[in-house]
């Protein structure tokens, strides 16, 4: 019963209340063609309009058709001719100034989705505006309103026809359709009938006279059976039903559970099944060879790694096959009945084998296959390195999805490592190769490689200078090679005498040790590429030890017996001052002349090898009444006052003086001051008688100085401890001063016009001037117009 009251339910709207009737809202499912009203009865009226164009707006296309624009707040009929004649119909609006359009298409052969696309489809059609006639409209064969009217159209039985009836003037109020005027039968009375059957894949195939309403279909109206059953029909599925339509012709039956074998098998229609109008399909019941459906089927494989993988996919089911797809789930297929394939990424992939057999059926498979994630082995090594330096290597290796198990380094030069973290030195030059294998803990592989460039070190090698005397100069022979393999070559030397003296950049050096030992000397060498070595030698410095020193101490006056005994084989030698160059005596021994103040001698020691020892002091001691020294205000004065002031210091109480000061003048004072007539160097003697009777003389000299003479220091150290900071002249009267000072390498490093300047170690560029030697040049004119030109040397100590 259910089914009759579906078929039938659209026989119905004639006769509902008008209450039950309100404006249909927009894109109901008889807005499009697939979804079409059956036309089971001569007259419909629908009081209400439709709004709207349904889901399939596009469905008629006004490049063809009479209706420019296309349906507007339309809808669909369909109908089955079943006795031919002509077919006439009239629609009668409700408003008479509603403008009501029509199109009829023939789809006996066709389908609706073909109508946008075949003119020929549209049998007859009318888009004309309301010109009277109440707007009625339609193919009647009325010649009132003939703009309106179409004639009637001649159809045959079997024939099916769809109707679309727009509202141009998208007004509520509806219309009646009226097809009595038609001689032809347009509304079914005749039950469907099952015409065939035929197999397909998944099971049968089941095709109707005449379209059948999708809503009266549902699995349960068909019964299957056969080997194997008991079976059910699972679904029932057809291409316009599934699409949304509203009826088909040909229905799929799936059977549950699928066929295991070939054979006969029978189909009935067992419920109620209904075409447009509600007519009920016969009953039918008939056999159906079934062939056995395929069977796809894959080969297992295990999981392998990224890096060389290579999978073999084979069909293990036991259908005959005539076609093959595989879909390896990374974007590619294949059609070989067993391919073989690699994957470029590691993963999970679904693959997927589709066969169809030799009765076109097709079956799917689907397997998983995992690619495993090998490590990413890398690492960053620098592109050259010098031999022997430590080669960094920053080690990037990972382990997707994985962890990373071990590592195996190895250098061309036969090194091996398992290290983590690794870093190699290479005694040799060449080209070497850095190679990197890498295993996570799933036994995947990856390896990398890098090429670095040793550059030569310098072989270094110099000759310290035998037979080498303290304060002599040392000669020391720089014998540096290099092997010339990537274009090398030496570029820059330096050397650390050991002492504290640096020189740079030169190939050999002369250097003056002040005293013996075994001064630890370093050579520095630098290549072209930046390689930086470096050899250390000693430089043997001869030098004796300094005498052993004997003083006996001597009244003021008196003879002091003084001795300084050599090593052995030694010869002691007496200088009268620590910078003299020659001695004034040779010999163990050495009695002084009266000792009239503190005399200090220097005494050194010549070896049998030629070497000189250190010089060292020896005083004539005298009686401490007698120790005092002359002390004078200025040793050098200038004129035009060179006026020198004198006293006894550090002696006892004097009974008597007696002043020399050295041209031809004498004074008896205690502390006399004396001017001197000219420039020279005048020795002052004085004479004194202490408490105890003893006399003693005294000498100091004093340099008078003609009015343009400089004083001019010969070291200061430039250190900041407020002691000897600055390097400057002290002079009297002069003018058009210039001074200039040189390096080693006779560049200027500082010159002044201002005779009252200071140099204070910086150089020219503003940098501080290394610690050494300098030269001086001074020049100047003096009051009188005499020019005045010095030079010499200073030191610069930092």
């Amino acid at each position: 019963m259910k089914h009759f009251l579906r078929g039938f339910g659209l026989l119905s709207l004639f006769f509902l209340p008008f209450s039950l009737w309100a404006q249909l809202p927009p894109n109901q499912p008889e807005q499009d063609c697939f979804n079409a009203l059956p036309v089971c009865q001569d007259i419909y009226f629908q009081p209400n309009s439709y709004e709207g164009r349904g889901e399939e707006t596009d469905e008629i296309n006004g490049a063809f058709s009479c209706m420019l624009l296309g349906e507007r707040n339309s809808v669909w009929y369909i109908f089955k001719i079943e006795t031919g004649g002509q077919l006439c119909f009239t629609i009668s609006p409700v408003d008479s100034t509603d403008d009501y359009d029509w199109a009829l298409y023939n789809l006996t052969f066709a389908s609706c989705a073909q109508i946008a696309t075949n003119p020929a489809l549209e049998v007859a059609c009318n888009w004309s505006y309301n010109a009277g006639c109440a707007g009625e409209t339609g193919p009647n064969g009325r010649t009132d309103c003939p703009g309106q009217f179409e004639p009637c159209i001649t159809v045959n039985a079997g024939d099916t026809y769809v109707l679309n009836v727009s509202n141009f003037t998208s007004s509520n109020a509806g219309y009646t359709l009226d097809f009595t005027q038609s001689s032809a039968v347009l509304f079914d009375d005749i039950p469907p009938d099952v015409t065939g059957i035929s197999s397909f894949c998944h099971g049968v195939s089941v095709e109707f006279s005449e379209n059948i309403l999708c809503s009266s279909v549902d699995p349960t109206d068909f019964a299957f059976s056969g080997p194997d059953g008991p079976y059910t029909i699972s679904a029932v599925r057809s291409q316009n039903c599934d699409n949304g339509g509203g009826f088909d012709r040909t229905f799929d039956l799936v059977v549950d559970p699928p066929i295991q074998q070939a054979g006969t098998y029978t189909l009935s229609l067992v419920g109620f099944i209904s075409d447009f109008c509600g007519n009920g399909a016969n009953p039918y019941t008939n056999g159906i060879f079934m062939p056995l459906p395929p069977t796809a089927a894959i080969n297992d494989l295990s999981p392998q790694c990224l890096d060389g993988n290579l999978f073999g996919f084979g069909y293990t089911g036991a259908s005959t096959v005539q076609l093959y797809r595989w879909d390896f789930g990374d974007g590619t297929q294949s059609v070989q009945p067993s391919p073989i394939h690699t994957y470029e990424t590691a993963d999970t992939f679904d693959v997927q084998q589709i066969i169809i057999d030799v009765n076109n059926c097709p079956d799917t498979a689907t397997t998983t296959i995992i690619v495993q994630d090998k490590p990413l082995a890398d690492f960053f090594v620098p592109p050259a390195v010098c031999q022997s330096d430590s080669l960094p290597i920053f080690n990037f290796t990972t382990a997707p999805n994985a962890t990373l198990n071990q590592l195996t380094w190895r250098m061309s030069d036969g090194t091996v490592s398992n290290d983590f973290e690794f870093s190699h030195a290479f005694q040799y030059p060449g080209t070497f190769q850095v190679f990197l294998e890498a295993f996570n803990d799933l036994g995947c592989r990856d390896t990398v490689s890098r090429f670095v460039q040793v550059y030569p070190q310098a072989d270094i090698s110099f000759i310290p200078e035998d037979n080498v005397c303290a304060g002599e100069i040392a000669t020391l022979v720089n014998t540096s090679t290099i092997e010339p393999l990537f274009g090398d070559q030496i570029v820059d030397w330096s050397w650390d005498m050991g002492d504290g003296t640096t020189y740079g950049p030169e190939v050999n050096v002369s250097h003056q040790y002040d005293s013996g030992g075994h001064w630890p000397v370093t050579l520095y060498v630098e290549t072209n590429k930046g390689c930086l070595d470096s050899a250390v030698m000693d430089q043997i410095i001869y030098q004796p030890p300094p005498p052993d020193i004997i003083a006996d101490p001597v009244c003021l006056g008196d003879i002091a017996y003084l001795q300084a005994y050599p090593e052995p084989g030694g010869m002691t030698r007496w200088y009268q001052l620590e910078t003299d160059t020659v001695p004034f005596y040779q010999g163990p021994n050495y009695n002084t002349p009266p000792v009239v103040y503190e005399q200090i001698y220097w005494v050194e020691v010549l070896s049998e090898q030629g070497c000189v020892s250190q010089r060292v002091p020896l005083s004539a001691n005298y009686h401490p009444s007698a120790n005092g020294f002359i002390v004078v205000s200025d040793s050098v004065v200038e004129f035009p006052n060179p006026v020198v002031q004198f006293n006894l210091a550090g002696a006892t109480d004097s009974l008597a003086y007696t002043w020399n000061f050295g041209d031809e003048t004498y004074s008896y004072d205690a502390t006399p001051a004396h001017e001197y007539a000219y420039p020279n160097i005048y020795t002052v003697r004085l004479g004194i008688r202490d408490p105890y009777g003893c006399i003693y003389e005294f000498e100091e000299q004093v340099e008078v100085k003609n009015l343009t003479g400089f004083h001019i220091p010969s070291a200061f150290s430039p250190n900041a401890d407020g002691w000897n900071d600055e390097w400057y002249l002290s002079h009297r009267l002069i003018q058009n001063f210039r001074v200039v000072i040189y390096n080693r390498f006779g560049r200027e490093v500082f010159t002044s016009d201002n005779p009252d300047f200071r140099w204070d170690g910086t150089g020219k560029d503003a940098q501080p001037a290394p610690q050494g030697v300098y030269v001086y040049k001074v020049e100047a004119v003096d009051n009188l117009g005499n020019p005045v030109a010095e030079a010499g040397t200073l030191t610069l100590i930092r």
